[in-house]
């Protein structure tokens, strides 16, 4: 993928925000974190009424909160990565997820089972080049479920594990705007994104597309622009980085949220909360 396909957060208000937002996460407004990705905030359609579903998601997402490590060892952690395959490039458009993907990693290693995936009826028309970049089209995705309840069962499935995304700022504003729309809230786990963590550890490499890292790294691209595969790549991407990581003595979530910040404020937080 061509590097202006990337959806580019404003690093220097995100570095700002973060400096004064409380590790918890709780000085956050419901709305802050889109403003922070997304420069040109445009609400999206929200979930669809359902008074116990929207309680639902709320209540799940209350629950994460509390029981949330933030003092967790980042080598024994338990991590949930993920992805989203989307009707195009701006949630805050009228763009879609059509398909979301997730893997667990435990104990140094990518779990086979269980895992995530799940088709989403986007209401809206798939554009040309998402179908031929996912091969998902209008008819494979007419009769699936609306995002809200697949929201759902992907926040029961991540519960307090610490979230991974390629790209990460891309598929949070996808879903952020929908619970922000809908119930006022957003994401509440800690998010370690690849592409930020990677430039920060490799700041010379340039290209921090998986393709590009792929050979740097050695890592299988089957089933790329697939959700559940592409979850399988950025996991298998983290462990590659995890060793560095350690070698720089980075060992918690609150050392990796300053992790080269200081000596180059315009460099992203791999960690966003």
């Amino acid at each position: 993928m061509k590097k202006n396909k990337y959806f580019q957060p404003d690093y220097q208000q995100l570095n700002r925000k973060a400096k004064i937002c409380s590790s918890n996460g709780i000085d956050n407004q419901p709305g802050e974190l889109l403003s922070r990705l997304l420069p040109r905030n445009m609400k999206a359609e929200p979930i669809k009424e359902d008074t116990e579903l929207l309680k639902q998601l709320s209540d799940t997402i209350t629950g994460i909160k509390q029981t949330i490590n933030w003092e967790q060892n980042l080598f024994s952690a338990s991590y949930v990565v993920f992805d989203t395959e989307t009707t195009g490039l701006n949630p805050f458009k009228g763009d879609e997820i059509i398909s979301l993907g997730a893997v667990i990693i435990e104990g140094g290693q990518i779990l086979n089972q269980p895992t995530f995936y799940r088709l989403v009826n986007p209401k809206r028309q798939v554009s040309a080049q998402s179908q031929r970049l996912t091969g998902l089209t209008d008819e494979m995705l007419r009769d699936k479920p609306e995002i809200g309840k697949v929201l759902l069962e992907f926040l029961k499935f991540t519960g307090p594990r610490i979230l991974v995304a390629h790209n990460a700022p891309f598929d949070l504003a996808f879903i952020n705007s929908k619970l922000s729309e809908s119930i006022g809230r957003r994401i509440l786990n800690p998010v370690i994104d690849t592409v930020l963590l990677t430039s920060a550890l490799y700041y010379s490499f340039g290209d921090y597309s998986l393709e590009s890292l792929s050979s740097r790294f050695k890592l299988d691209l089957e089933g790329r622009h697939h959700a559940l595969s592409d979850a399988r790549i950025a996991a298998s991407l983290f462990l590659k980085l995890l060793p560095e990581l350690k070698r720089k003595n980075v060992n918690t979530l609150h050392q990796l949220a300053q992790f080269f910040t200081d000596s180059d404020p315009s460099k992203g937080y791999p960690l966003i909360f």
